[in-house]
């Protein structure tokens, strides 16, 4: 931290108020907020951001403070608080910290630049995108959430082991929502990228046509007969099957016996197809660190291989209540946020054909661009899975007419089953993705009378 040596000399007061076992995360950065409407800037906001949180043991009894005040005289009643509450707490066995040190890495995870290019330039770009997407077509009438965000700054973890890392991270990313309209009918799309490295952003012109072009593709859409059939899911939509398995993957539902998953480790239940990792090494990925947040090594965590249940995700506590080793899986939302179970750089491998190739090869069934409401009542008990979905039919290997107003169907491991092709068109423009695949076939809900 630019602060040097707080963290330490907040551990030792920590340690010497009666802490057995304390942390220190803290974070420092910037952050940069931009919003373009009618080529006009609307919005911009930046802030200067930065805080420790502290989570103190005595006893086995744990608290969790946090502070923005960097001022050692401030520290001084928060070390009193974070001691005394936990005195008050409930003991715990499993509250414990991390005591490995680990090894310095390089990665590629700071755009020294970013600070350096003017807000001109990165309003332009919106700009750019904007114009692009009203250009695409005269169905698109306007252009929403023209965005830019970016963050840099510094990350450390400390604790009383010795534990001691800090690094450096940026992030950066845009979005645009396009709305196309005929007929006195309305579709959207959207398009966006997180990268860590402004110049790995695609060009403008790129973003604000995709956004056009997934809107202008839905005009006209209705919904099909009731019937079961393959599905065909593109990235922007795919990527649900691995954020709505992610739950059943973490290792403190699996202890607490509420994950589906719980009881088949080393059980194949996907198919060959089916390799899934959580990747905080993956060089240049949106979601890679050297540690997680308490200070553990990442690791490239493969949770399933080839169908087969290999692994779940664990931070320094569930693990030790597995008996088993951190994963590396710990994640923070901020330094006002304890440490949970998270995944990182989540995808799922790609393979080896083309997308046009599996759309080809799918005589009858549905293309998905979109899904929606997927999450409800998503839970680590239930495998069940089940969504809107917006797209294009299917007909003799061809893209036809669009479809909304459906519903698809199954449980998650049904449909890792029957994953039965896989594209090679995996990219990391946020931090889980999936390629274009293929699930053999699932229940499709849609209209009474068949309209195919």
């Amino acid at each position: 931290m630019a602060r040097t040596g707080l963290s330490e000399w907040l551990l030792e007061r920590l340690s010497d108020a009666g802490a057995q076992e304390a942390e220190v995360f803290a974070v420092e950065g910037t952050t940069l907020e931009l919003r373009v409407r009618e080529g006009k800037l609307e919005r911009i906001s930046q802030a200067q951001t930065g805080g420790m949180g502290i989570r103190t043991i005595v006893g086995r009894k744990l608290s969790f403070v946090y502070t923005s005040d960097f001022s050692r005289s401030s520290l001084g009643g928060v070390v009193e608080k974070a001691v005394a509450l936990a005195q008050q707490a409930t003991p715990d066995e499993f509250n414990q910290l991390p005591g490995e040190r680990p090894k310095r890495v390089v990665m590629d995870i700071f755009d020294p630049k970013l600070k350096s290019i003017s807000t001109k330039r990165k309003v332009e770009y919106l700009r750019d995108m904007e114009a692009a997407a009203l250009a695409y077509d005269p169905v698109v009438k306007k252009v929403e959430d023209t965005s830019y965000f970016e963050y840099w700054g510094r990350v450390e973890v400390a604790n009383t082991h010795g534990l001691s890392f800090a690094y450096d991270a940026s992030t950066c990313g845009v979005g645009v929502g396009a709305v196309a309209e005929k007929n006195g009918e309305m579709e959207t799309g959207f398009a966006d990228w997180t990268t860590r490295h402004f110049g790995k952003i695609p060009e403008p012109a790129a973003l604000g046509r995709e956004a056009a072009g997934k809107a202008a593709a839905l005009l006209g859409a209705g919904p099909v007969s009731s019937q079961r059939v393959p599905v065909v899911f593109s990235p922007d939509a795919g990527f649900a099957l691995l954020a709505a398995l992610s739950q059943a993957l973490q290792g403190d539902n699996v202890n607490k016996k509420v994950s589906y998953l719980g009881e088949r480790l080393g059980e194949k239940i996907g198919s060959d197809l089916v390799t899934i990792h959580s990747n905080g090494r993956l060089p240049e990925g949106p979601g890679s660190v050297p540690v997680d947040a308490e200070g553990v090594a990442t690791t490239d965590l493969v949770l399933f291989e080839k169908g087969v249940l290999k692994n779940f995700a664990y931070d320094y506590s569930s693990a030790l209540r597995a008996g088993k080793k951190s994963t590396g899986n710990a994640v923070r939302g901020d330094y006002r946020n304890v440490p949970t179970i998270g995944m990182t750089n989540y995808y799922l491998e790609q393979g080896t054909r083309k997308p046009a190739e599996i759309i080809k090869d799918t005589p009858n069934g549905l293309y998905v661009m979109k899904l929606s409401g997927w999450w409800m009542g998503i839970n680590p008990a239930s495998p069940e899975f089940s969504s809107a979905a917006s797209g294009r039919w299917i007909r003799n290997g061809e893209l036809a007419e669009p479809v909304s107003r459906v519903t698809i169907a199954s449980t998650l491991p049904d449909m890792l089953a029957g994953v039965d092709a896989v594209a090679d068109d995996l990219v990391f423009r946020d931090s889980t993705r999936v390629p274009t695949f293929r699930v053999r076939e699932m229940a499709l809900s849609g209209a009474s009378e068949d309209k195919k």
